[in-house]
């Protein structure tokens, strides 16, 4: 009778189990079937709107080449989990804010008007080495020392990325474009961009320095990294774009900026590096003028001139946004 009463038990036991395990599948069943679709709804069709009433281009109020593939991507994806009936509302809601996501990635693409408030000089290289900013920060061609001697050299005119003749400048030698100082070439905080061609490896590639480590320098690193040096109140800071590095012998957009905090490094269209910096770049004691593809003061004479090509450099006073940054990427890629 014990024995009865206990196997007895046991079924009555199973049989709970099993009427709870079937309530639980019951319950995932409703959850993957009939999830709250309000929201992955409406982010689908926003998403589809922006994507039919935009195009990509090259100019302000476009958006970058290929940023419509990555966000039809993710509507499609989007779609598909809403039309599934084997999603859960976790899953719907992942979908939702990965569209989100995507949508917001697209915007940070679309091309802009940089402000030319800020805008402390630009040389186009078009067959001289003025400044078209309207500041008149003209630059005189130059020689410059390869070491303890000087290479005799100038910058020589040559065809750009587009094969317009006369249109950038080789640097060779020492050769070197001066800029006589003038204190807004010493802002706070800025943006520096151009176009550049590297021949050959060197640790000591200097693109666009103002009084040296002094100052400041933006320069090619042995590992071919771009390495941004700047003398701060706080004291000196080397960052270099590791992992993002420029390749030889072919066109490259590359950009830094720095405000008292962050120093961003660019590649193309990429941002490759963000690095937590502080300090204010210091007011220079001694003026020096700003040199491209060499260094100053000549005190300073080594192997620091540049070995390559570069083309229109802009200099800012302000640390510009990444959007900002892609959009001269963009404008400048086209003719």
């Amino acid at each position: 009778m014990k024995t009865y009463k206990k196997y007895a038990g046991l079924v009555l036991l199973a049989i709970a189990l099993l009427l709870n395990l079937a309530a639980c599948k019951k319950d995932a069943k409703q959850e993957v079937f009939n999830p709250d679709e309000a929201a992955i709804t409406a982010a689908i069709a926003s998403a589809t709107t922006l994507y039919a009433t935009t195009t990509e281009g090259s100019k302000p109020g476009t958006y970058a080449i290929g940023a419509k593939a990555a966000l039809q991507t993710a509507i499609n994806l989007a779609t598909a989990t809403k039309t599934s009936t084997q999603y859960s509302q976790r899953e719907v809601d992942n979908a939702t804010a990965n569209l989100t996501r995507a949508v917001t990635a697209y915007q940070a693409r679309l091309i802009q008007d940089v402000s030319v408030a800020n805008l402390i000089a630009q040389w186009t290289f078009a067959g001289n080495a003025n400044d078209i900013s309207g500041h008149n920060h003209n630059g005189v061609l130059m020689t410059g020392y390869t070491g303890a001697t000087d290479g005799n050299t100038l910058p020589s005119a040559i065809a750009d990325r587009f094969n317009r003749p006369n249109n950038a400048y080789d640097f060779q030698n020492g050769a070197n474009i001066e800029v006589p100082y003038t204190t807004d070439l010493n802002p706070k905080e800025f943006t520096i961009s151009l176009w550049v061609k590297r021949h050959e490896t060197n640790p000591n590639n200097y693109m666009f320095s103002l009084n040296d480590y002094n100052g400041f320098k933006f320069q090619l690193q042995g590992g071919n990294f771009l390495f941004l040096t700047i003398h701060a109140n706080d004291g000196y800071h080397d960052v270099d774009s590791n992992p993002g590095v420029v390749p030889q012998d072919v066109w490259t957009f590359i950009s830094v900026s720095y405000t008292n905090g962050t120093m961003k490094f660019y590649v193309n269209d990429k941002l490759v590096k963000t690095a937590a910096v502080t300090g204010t770049p210091i007011t220079l004691p001694t003026p020096v003028n700003l040199i491209i593809g060499n260094n100053l003061p000549k005190s300073m004479k080594g192997s620091n001139y540049f070995k390559g090509s570069l083309d229109d450099i802009r200099f800012y006073n302000r640390a510009l946004s990444d959007a900002e940054v892609l959009s001269i990427f963009t404008i400048e890629n086209t003719l």
